[in-house]
């Protein structure tokens, strides 16, 4: 084991910036690139819709590929590899790509032939031009691949077919052209041209990025405690590769203890890019300002910040208005304008929201989608969780290999729930019934195949109810039967949202849309049909049948979920792309726990780091003379609200009390305002705008005497810096166990079965996380002092002590009294 001295050595020789042999830029450069790539760089027209998610599945494209190319003549070659070398613009460009079918020359009378095998759900001529324009082009670049390899003559002649496969009417339509090689050549040079001047201005932005990065110096007087040792292993995985996984408490700066080696490691090793994943807003703004910060210091890096579609699209803002076709005005002629708005955001140092959104309404594009195509381009990309691990919502630019990507994971706490969000589908009756009322004049031929998917779901149902005894939720008045995939899923079901998604994808194909207002059902249903097929033991099918609300109603609500147990396999297939991934938070214990949730290897370095401030700055006290049970929560009222009441007027400032649920908020804010109607109190209320959320964190400001009820878990009690005076305390009440139901329960179950404690996986790690993060809430610099106070007898469960930070010096109060001296004490200290 290295010594502090070695450690502190090898930190100055991975952080300082080393020097670093320039390369030649006058010498010739090398570049491999694939036909795919070129043609969706500098061969792209028309509008956006054309390249729209949808049309068939990569399944459906293989198996047509493989039907037509057993079909060919004996003497044709299936898949045929090319690769070809050309000196262009200073660059030796190795071209490669793969021909579905190559047809050599018979006589002379008839030119060697190349087949291009496209998948389709409608018939050629009604795809879009921008569409059919692409996939002839990436043809041409092979018709020119194959000539250039042959030595070809200008005047030679290359036949060309396309072949539409059309998977609806399970017919092919050949689509045949010859050209002179000449012609090829000028088509693909001109667009290897485009590529090239790209390359070269983006090239020399990486150049300016990797130097300023190696002569970056760390942008404070000195580290925190710990941040060194966070620094030197971020340096140390980002370089060699790998996984690692770092506790580090509030306050010891993770930010830029892992933003500032992973930027010395862009500078000073073989890493192309940077992914910075974050699941709150807070997250991302911290990010911009510590970029900020080393802007200042002289880095060149640009960043591009991700925002949802839905707080981003020109169209739900109210900037544009779609056209009588349903289509937004801005994808109209996108590719066409993409060019100079690329070009002017190319190398930027902050991309955020703001900025390109901008520059997409100066040239009126879609700024979400704009945002996606500088992706590529970014130095630094930060995003949620959902653009790497989503598999309806991920980058495949992200997943692309042939580029090293460094992988960040802040608050990776919260992505094991996110993930198996991910990674589940749920579809309803009523909401299926309402998207086919939402087609009834527009779009007959999409309302009759959801009225299929309705019926479906009835005999899917009725199916359960004579085969299958059901269990009983009385928390929901229903029945509902659970079954695992090796059990069977609703066939029917699938076969039948097949069918709406064909009439879909038809729409898009021919540059048409559906309804807008089905259009989130719509996302439900590509999920439900994505993750059917990506299911696997750890998924269960649960299907409930509602009683009706009206007893003389027949009609009751029924409701297909696909529930995913465990997404911790789907995870380590997210981390294969990226040269080093390192998931870090406040609260990642115990590492067994953390480690099965996330996927991780078994041999992944796992780092706790002290706290940075001394012990004595919090007042932690733990009061086991409540009893939070849901059962005891009446009897608990009481008591709670005395001791939120002592605990204010121990020292009147801005305080927040956590509890596990809104009706138990409630039921305490009603009782305690009827007691002190004097003392300031607001609430967190269920489902809170942006708006609502700031008016809530308003009350919490220097100066201020607020006393806050909120939900723990929920977004004030993560993510949130309330920075001196802001919070100068908080109450814990409950271990924060989730809801029990049936999700939950079968999460244990299968916890249990794996040979874990499936009570402590489903329930107290989950809980003892969320009290670790709202309690980190009060103490976040070096001069803040605070006091934590946990009300429930399980804290002192000798199952909760072992787990507990080691800053942490809790003392007991058994009573009211007991109570009201500690905090006495600690403030009079």
């Amino acid at each position: 084991m290295s010594g502090p001295t070695t450690a502190l050595s090898e930190l100055e020789t991975a952080l300082s910036g080393l020097e670093t042999a320039e390369s030649d830029t006058a010498a010739i450069q090398t570049l491999a690139l694939s036909v795919g790539e070129l043609v969706a760089f500098a061969c792209r027209c028309g509008d956006l819709s054309a390249a729209k998610t949808g049309g068939p599945t990569a399944l459906e494209g293989i198996r047509a590929h493989q039907k037509l190319q057993k079909k060919r003549p004996a003497d044709s070659e299936a898949e045929y590899s090319l690769q070809v070398e050309i000196a262009q613009n200073g660059y030796r460009v190795t071209l490669s790509g793969r021909v579905d079918i190559l047809h050599p020359r018979k006589d002379l009378h008839r030119p060697v032939q190349l087949d291009e095998i496209k998948t389709t759900y409608v018939p050629p001529q009604k795809l879009t031009e921008s569409a059919r324009d692409l996939h002839w082009a990436q043809l041409k670049v092979y018709g020119f691949c194959y000539g250039l390899e042959q030595q070809f003559s200008a005047d030679e002649t290359v036949a060309l077919q396309m072949l539409w496969h059309n998977l609806k009417e399970r017919k092919t339509y050949p689509e045949l052209q010859e050209f002179r090689w000449a012609e090829l050549e000028a088509f693909a040079t001109t667009a290897l041209s485009a590529y090239l001047q790209w390359h070269r201005h983006w090239q020399a932005h990486r150049d300016a990025v990797r130097t300023s990065a190696r002569e970056l110096e760390f942008p404070f007087a000195q580290y925190r405690a710990g941040q060194r040792t966070l620094a030197v292993a971020a340096y140390r995985c980002l370089r060699d590769g790998g996984e690692l996984v770092v506790e580090a408490p509030t306050g010891i700066g993770k930010t830029i203890s892992t933003l500032f080696p992973a930027i010395k490691a862009l500078g000073e090793t073989s890493l192309d890019q940077l992914v910075y994943l974050t699941a709150k807003n807070s997250g991302r703004q911290v990010v911009r300002e510590t970029a900020t910060r080393l802007h200042t210091h002289g880095l060149k890096l640009s960043v591009l910040e991700l925002q949802a579609r839905d707080k981003t699209c020109a169209c739900n803002l109210g900037l544009c208005s779609r056209d009588e076709d349903g289509i937004c005005p801005r994808t109209r002629g996108f590719f066409d304008r993409l060019p100079e708005a690329r070009q002017n955001l190319l190398g930027q140092p902050l991309l955020t929201p703001e900025v390109v959104a901008k520059e997409a309404d100066r040239l009126q594009l879609c700024p979400f989608e704009l945002s996606l195509q500088m992706l590529p381009w970014a130095d630094l990309v930060v995003c949620d969780f959902n653009y790497v691990f989503d598999p309806l919502v991920q980058m495949q630019t992200l997943r692309d290999g042939r580029r090293k990507r460094g992988l960040l994971i802040d608050e990776a706490h919260n992505l094991s729930d996110r993930a198996r969000a991910m990674y589940s589908a749920k579809l309803t009756r009523s909401d299926s019934h309402r998207a086919a009322a939402a087609c009834k004049s527009s779009h007959p031929a999409l309302r009759r195949a959801i009225q299929s998917l309705v019926r479906a779901m009835d005999k899917w149902v009725e199916q359960q109810r004579q085969s299958a005894q059901p269990q009983v939720s009385e928390a929901r008045n229903s029945a509902l039967w659970i079954s695992s995939p090796e059990n069977g899923f609703p066939l029917p079901v699938s076969g039948a949202i097949h069918k709406v998604l064909t009439v879909v994808n038809q729409l898009w194909e021919q540059s048409q849309s559906p309804p807008e207002a089905i259009n989130d059902w719509l996302k439900a249903l590509f999920r439900y049909q994505t993750l059917e097929q990506l299911a696997a033991d750890n998924h269960r099918c649960i299907t409930r049948a509602q009683s009706p609300s009206n007893p003389d109603s027949r009609w009751r609500e029924q409701e297909i979920e696909l529930l995913c147990l465990n997404a911790s396999e789907y995870l380590q297939q997210a981390y294969q792309p990226f040269h080093g991934m390192i998931a870090f938070s406040a609260t990642l214990r115990p590492p067994r726990y953390v480690y099965r949730q996330l996927g991780l290897q078994a041999d992944t370095p796992y780092q706790a780091l002290p706290s940075p401030f001394s012990p004595a700055q919090l007042g932690l006290l733990i009061c086991p003379y409540v009893d939070t049970r849901y059962r005891a929560r009446h009897q608990a009222t009481d008591a709670l609200v005395d001791m939120i009441a002592r605990t204010f007027n121990s020292r009147p400032g801005n305080y927040l009390v956590f509890f596990p649920s809104y009706r138990f908020l409630q039921q305490v804010a009603e009782r305690f305002a009827a007691q002190f109607p004097e003392l300031p109190l607001v609430q967190q209320v269920s489902s809170s705008s942006d708006q609502q959320r700031a008016e809530f964190l308003a009350h919490f400001r220097e100066n201020r005497r607020s006393l806050g009820f909120a939900i723990m878990g929920g977004i004030f009690g993560e993510g949130v810096d309330y920075v001196g005076e802001q919070l100068i305390g908080t109450i814990v009440v409950g271990v924060g166990l989730p809801q029990v139901n049936e999700e939950q329960e079968l999460l244990r179950e299968a916890s249990d079965i794996e040979g874990e404690n499936g009570f402590d996986m489903a329930y107290r790690y989950p809980g003892l996380t969320r009290v670790l993060q709202t309690a980190g809430r009060v103490i976040r610099t070096e001069t803040d002092r605070g006091v934590v106070i946990l009300a429930d007898y399980r804290f002192t469960d000798p199952f909760y002590r072992p787990l507990y930070p080691q800053h942490w010096q809790p003392k007991t109060c058994n009573n009211g009294d007991a109570l009201s001296t500690a905090l006495q004490q600690f403030w009079n200290q």
